[in-house]
């Protein structure tokens, strides 16, 4: 048995799962939270059964995957794991593919802190506690932003003074590549065409939220930005605002940047709209109610989701399809239905019942377009932590 560990550290969280390379089937997953200057808590599935240990405080990083190879250990698995894969938020416009880790790559991830203040230093803290616990397996870094690193000059740089750029590395890199690399390979599958011939709009819509424009298996451009917080409205980010809000709010409500920045991504969004809630199951249930600000959340993200997807298309030549993916993509059909409708001019139709009835929750995927749609839209379920695995499998031999 060939097994990867795959690795998504959180700033106070640690998810994980161990992977059967060789049948590409989840043997076990879990979650460890919440992570520094608290007890914490490691879930376990596997074999069908849920276990759960308590890590005392300060529980660290460390203490947790410690937690982890433990219970690895007592299930006889930690020595059929071959490598190590960890997400990565962010890598600069250094590491445009999964590269295996090394101290220049570490030290990479560290230079690209400013742009993922959040993720990359918990990514380098889980790095850092699997170095401390098994110093001999194989680590392979996976960059959501590595996807993107083929968008052309004019989709990626910002109107702004070249030197921000050339200096400071201000630019656009999206995010969420891992798992628009796997929609690209799967539907590679389904339409029976190379990747590198595939055309398509992907959004993946979950908590988190961007739409890319995929090219000839390339990504040609992307809704995320500088940061995560550009574009689509999510769970809890703004998305897209003029920018002079920030000083504007500043001075009205006497705050700091960094806490208008930190409202605009932890408090804005679904939260900040619908004012009770960043999930739009809730929100879906309080708008059939007659809830008028939760229906005004789910307006605005299907609107600018709609506009955005057709902005996109800009970049294209053909179009193969059409994507909906992650936890909001693949499950909340309502929302899909409207981002569709909305986009009614460009030939784009669902079919109802396939729609109402495919949800990547029951294992569900597949066609959700009507025959007369100029263009296939597709439900399909997306697995990150599966393309992780794939790389490292590759790359740490």
């Amino acid at each position: 048995m060939k097994n990867i560990l795959v690795i998504n550290s959180g700033s106070s969280s640690l998810k994980f799962q161990v992977i059967d390379i060789d049948t590409e089937q989840m043997l076990l997953k879990g979650l460890a939270e919440p992570l520094g200057d608290h007890k914490a808590t490691v879930s376990f599935k596997y074999n069908g059964k849920e276990t759960e240990v308590t890590i005392p405080a300060p529980a660290t990083h460390t203490d947790a995957l410690k937690a982890i190879f433990h219970f690895l250990d007592e299930q006889d698995l930690t020595k059929t794991i071959t490598s190590v894969g960890h997400r990565v938020v962010h890598g600069g416009e250094k590491i445009n593919s999964s590269v295996k880790i090394t101290s220049e790559v570490i030290a990479i991830i560290k230079d690209a802190i400013p742009y993922a203040p959040l993720h990359n230093p918990a990514a380098l803290l889980g790095i850092e506690a699997v170095s401390k616990i098994a110093p001999n397996m194989s680590q392979v870094a996976v960059f959501d932003t590595a996807f993107h690193s083929t968008m052309p000059d004019y989709a990626y740089r910002y109107a702004v003074p070249t030197s921000w750029y050339t200096k400071h590395g201000v630019r656009r890199y999206g995010a969420h590549g891992t798992s628009y690399r796997f929609i690209v390979e799967k539907l590679s599958h389904i339409l029976n065409k190379p990747t590198n011939k595939i055309n398509a709009i992907i959004a993946h819509l979950g908590s988190g939220a961007s739409i890319a424009a995929i090219k000839n298996g390339q990504s040609v451009d992307t809704t995320m930005g500088f940061t995560p917080l550009e574009g689509l409205s999510m769970a809890t980010r703004s998305g897209d605002v003029d920018a002079s809000i920030v000083p504007f709010i500043m001075t009205r409500e006497n705050l700091t940047a960094d806490q208008v920045i930190m409202l605009l991504n932890k408090e804005s969004g679904h939260k900040g709209v619908s004012g009770f809630s960043d999930d739009t199951r809730e929100l879906e249930a309080e708008a059939a109610k007659g809830h008028k600000d939760a229906q005004l959340s789910l307006n605005i993200f299907s609107h600018r989701a709609a506009k955005l997807i057709a902005g996109l298309m800009t970049s294209l030549d053909s179009l193969d399809a059409l994507v909906f993916t992650a936890g909001v993509g693949e499950n909340r059909f309502l929302i899909r239905a409207d981002i569709v409708a909305k986009l009614g001019i460009f030939g784009f139709k669902i079919d109802d019942q396939s729609n109402n009835t495919l949800q990547g929750r029951n294992g569900d995927e597949g066609l959700i377009s009507s025959s007369d749609s100029k263009y296939p839209i597709y439900e399909l379920i997306t697995n990150e932590e599966l393309m992780i695995a794939r790389d490292t499998n590759a790359i740490a031999k």
